[in-house]
Order: structure tokens, then sequence, then C-alpha cells
């Protein structure tokens, strides 16, 4: 039996941010990991001499988001990030940049000209409702959608969704899509992701960690106090004992007291860990649903993808979002070579032979060339996100039944997406627990 004043289960993202600003805080802090490695889904590893990341990645909101505050709070060491670019549409094989401005959508070829006016007109109806206090929490984007758009808008609409929400279009609520983007009660509500999409000048707070997400894991590591912080790998835990509040934390090789936990794994694990929790919080945890998502990583001899950005592929079956990293960061090839991730949405159920056969001859289809370049494949499939952000879709919280035990992560917090997702997570949870009463500082 071993005393710590917080446990952290589990080592992605939201756990470490979590470990690191809890240990800053003054509190001893023992993160215990399942896996032998640490980042999660948020980190990089080599394959034939290429550095990979867990899937894709683009930080966003890196001038005044929750990741750029955490980091301005805790971080000893910070990451260097390249601005991302921008990001090109390509449909039927045409490439163009993504119509961030007024000027740029009404210009934007790539979708008929009716269809870009038919849904700016719907932008500023659903931003009027928005101000007047309507709640689009329970609406979908498909029901403010104009009739009488065309199918290659609908699956431009519906990639956004996909990759957004973690969702389709049916399901996808308006609130995700005007997402305020700041934490003051005087900020207008809702302003936010279509303000971005349609009225600003693009993804100008966006970047890409250089040395890949395992930089941004190595500075959290680097920025633990000394002593404050122990990380226990291989360590998978098999029970949490609680009364009304958490006593002991259970794994395979120990038990271990503790005043707080802090679960950064999957919430609708939790029924797992611990016995007689509530039915109805239950049964919200049961309706909550995964995004899956396949990665292909392929290693080239020639620089296929020249634009400095990213590309959105609204034709190709499964939809796909294709990041060259080797063009903000050229060392994680090597010999000049070009790294280029494919992300693709991914159904519920799916067979994977199929699914990864399926989705390698959608970028042999989309740039034929390509195949005679490849010098190494390599796939992934992942979980991006623990929760969809969908209509009748479950979602977890920061607070749970049990007094001392808080939850993190990508299904506790309905703001961004990704890693943004993860530290707004934790900066709601650092408020829960200072409001609790449950991070006073020891020395």
């Amino acid at each position: 039996m071993k005393e710590n004043d917080v446990i952290v289960i589990g080592s992605g993202i939201s756990g470490l941010l979590s470990a690191l600003a809890l240990s800053r805080e003054g509190r001893r802090v023992l993160i215990l990991e399942k896996e032998s490695y640490l980042g999660g889904v948020c980190r990089s590893y080599d394959v034939k001499g290429y550095r990979v990341d867990t899937g894709p990645h683009a930080i966003t909101r890196l001038q005044t988001g929750p990741l750029k505050q955490l980091m301005d709070s805790y971080f000893s060491i910070v990451p260097q990030f390249i601005p991302f670019g921008k990001y090109y549409v390509r449909i039927n094989n045409e490439v163009r940049p993504f119509p961030w401005s007024i000027n740029a959508w009404l210009t934007f070829g790539l979708i008929p000209m009716t269809d870009r006016l038919l849904l700016m007109r719907a932008l500023f109806n659903t931003l009027y409702l928005a101000n007047a206090g309507k709640d689009f929490s329970n609406i979908t984007f498909s029901e403010v959608l104009p009739k009488k758009v065309s199918m290659t808008t609908r699956r431009f609409l519906d990639w956004l969704c996909y990759f957004m929400v973690g969702t389709s279009i049916e399901k996808a609520p308006i609130s995700r899509f005007v997402d305020n983007k700041t934490h003051h009660s005087r900020s207008i509500p809702y302003v936010g992701k279509i303000y971005d999409l349609f009225l600003t000048q693009g993804a100008t707070d966006q970047g890409y960690p250089k040395g890949g997400l395992q930089s941004i894991v190595n500075a959290i590591l680097a920025s633990f106090p000394k002593d404050r912080v122990q990380i226990r790998t291989g360590e998978p835990v098999r029970r949490i004992e609680c009364s009304d509040h958490v006593e002991s934390v259970v794994t395979e090789q120990d038990c271990y007291d503790c005043e707080t936990v802090v679960y950064s794994g999957f919430s609708s694990d939790l029924p797992n860990l611990i016995v007689d929790l509530p039915a109805d919080y239950i049964g919200n945890l049961t309706t909550i649903n995964r995004v899956k998502s396949l990665t292909i990583w392929l290693g080239l001899t020639k620089k296929v993808f020249n634009n400095y950005g990213s590309e959105i592929w609204v034709d190709s079956d499964p939809y796909a979002w294709v990041v060259p990293t080797t063009n903000y960061d050229p060392s994680l090839a090597p010999g000049g070579n070009q790294l280029v991730g494919f992300a693709f949405t991914l159904p519920g159920d799916y067979d994977s032979t199929a699914i990864k056969k399926k989705a390698f001859g959608t970028i042999v289809d989309t740039v034929p060339d390509i195949e005679k370049h490849i010098d190494m494949v390599h796939y992934q499939e992942l979980i991006p996100e623990k929760a969809s952000w969908g209509i009748n879709c479950g979602f977890g919280d920061v607070r749970t039944p049990i007094n001392n035990l808080y939850c993190v992560g990508t299904d506790t917090e309905k703001r961004s997406a990704g890693v943004n997702r993860s530290a707004y997570s934790v900066m709601k949870f650092l408020d829960i627990i200072k409001s609790d009463g449950n991070l006073k500082k020891k020395s």
C-alpha cells in the first residue's frame, strides 16, 4: 500500500497535462499507464527511418487557446510550432485553398454559385438566431442546410462534420460549428466556427510541432518538477475502490492509497472499474460513441505534395485529410524524402483488411503517380476522439458521482477537437478541483 496525493490513470495528453498542472501546484502525483509508452494518441515513433505521429494533427488556437494557457502557466520548456499553412480542398482533382473569407467563399468555384449563395443566407440566419439566444445543441447541421444544394456541396459539408465532430451531417449539432472560442461570459454566444469558416482570414493560429507530436509529450515530461511525479508503465488498473469517495486504486502489481484520482481513460469504461455507480450515470456512458479513424502513412522518394498545408479530399471514399508533415519538418523523413499522413473517417463497424485496401486504393486513384514513389507504408487504426459530438450521443463530464474522482479527456468537454479539446477538459478540471477545495498547495 503506497500513499500519494493524486493518482492519474492514463498517460495520454489529458493525463499528462493534468499531472503537470497538479505537480506544479505542489501535489505528489503518480501516473499509472497500462501501455509500455506514454502519450496515447498524441505521440510519435519511428518506422523504417520515418518519424510518424499517431495520426495527422493540427494544433489549433495557439494564440489564446487552452493549450497556450497551460503552456504559459506550467511548461518550463515549450515546443516550437511551425505555421500550419493553408487548407486546400480537392474536388474532381481540382485543388483550391479553403474559402475562409466571404470574398473567397463567393469565388470558390469547386462548389456551384447557387449553393454558395444559399449557404451564405443560411449562415447569417443562423448567426442571427444564435445572438437571439437560440439553443443549437439539439439542432443538426442538416436541418439548417438548404434543401436544394448539390451532392458535391453536401459532401463538402459532410466532410467538415466528420472531421470536426466525428459524425455525419445528419447527426452533427450546429453548436459545434458555432463553438465560441473564449471563456468569457461577456463574449457573444456561438460566434466561433461558422465565423471562422467564412468570415476570417484563415487558420492563422494553427501550427505543427517541430519534431512531431512527441515534442509536446517531451516538453511536458521535461517540465515535471523534480521528485513530484512518478510514472509506472505496464501497470493496468483493475479496480477503483470507492465508498462516497475514492479510497484506493488497485492494479495487477499493487494497491495505492490517494486523496484524489484523475481518470483519463475512456469514461465509458468506468463501470468496469467501479461498482455501484448510479444507474443513470452508467446509462449515459453507454451511449457514448467513439470516433474511429484509419491513418495511412506513406514515405515517398519524391515530393509529391508541394503545397504548404494540408488537403481536404471531398471525393474520396472514405473521406480523407492529407497532411505532408515533412513540409513542416524535413527531419521526419530520411534523405529528403516526403512523409505524408492520410487520415480516413471510419464507420462504426468495418472490416479492417477491407477498409485498408479501400483507403489505399483511394490514394492511388486520386494521385495515380504516387505508387511508384512509395518507400514506406504504415497503417494506424486509432480513436482520435473518445466521444463523437453528435445528437443523441452520450458524453462524459469532468465531474463524476464520486467526490474525489475526476475525468479528463475528449469525452468530457464539448469544445474544439483533438489536443485542444483535451486541454479544455484539463482547464475545466483545474477550475472544478480548485472550487472543490481539493487543490491546496503543499510544501
